[in-house]
């Protein structure tokens, strides 16, 4: 056997990063979503969103300035506003269902009416929202600018808010019992008395 020669030999290791989606992710509903009967109905998430509770996204107010085609009207979308605030709910959604591999829709994408380019009415966005006095990292959609305009060329009729559609919103409301006061912001913004 020979001797060492006292040289180490320089070994070279590479490393390849494995980027690993998280398995759930946080989703703030301030909408007809709030209705965790209408989010996980066969239709939507099928019984994937498990309700976490109650949260309030402070600096933001909520406005019904977006066409539904489902709902045939105005729906949901909230806007900066310094002075407002937007009560919501919270649910663990399984990633996937949330975020999309680039250049594809996820089923939320399909069910919020987020699409690829300019046609699409919301955007995902990262938001932190107060939960029992903690922020929590959570994920909502916003309307564009792009779905605003379209809105506002669409005639009167159009822009009204179902009843429906407001039913669903106000059954979310009230399911999680959020503040009467709340609500009858709710109202006045979908144009209900």
């Amino acid at each position: 056997m020979g001797k060492p020669s006292g040289k180490a030999k320089k070994i070279q290791i590479t490393k390849k990063a494995t980027v690993v989606a998280p398995r759930y992710i946080i989703l703030f509903q301030y909408g007809s979503n709030m209705d965790p009967n209408r989010l996980n109905s066969v239709d939507r998430l099928h019984g994937a969103a498990e309700v976490i509770g109650v949260g309030t996204l402070k600096g933001w107010g909520v406005r019904f300035d977006l066409y539904g085609e489902r709902a045939q009207g105005g729906v949901t979308d909230i806007v900066p506003s310094a002075r407002e605030h937007v009560d919501g709910v919270l649910y663990r959604v399984p990633y996937r269902l949330v975020v999309s591999p680039r250049g594809q829709r996820s089923r939320m994408d399909e069910i919020e009416g987020a699409k690829l380019g300019k046609k699409s009415n919301y955007k995902r966005k990262k938001v932190l929202v107060l939960r029992e006095g903690k922020k929590v990292e959570a994920r909502t959609y916003v309307g564009t600018i792009a779905g605003r305009n379209r809105f506002l060329r669409r005639s009167g009729e159009d822009r009204r808010v179902s009843v429906d559609y407001f039913g669903h919103v106000l059954t979310g409301a009230r399911r999680f019992e959020l503040p009467a006061k709340y609500i009858a912001y709710l109202r006045r913004q979908a144009g209900f008395p």
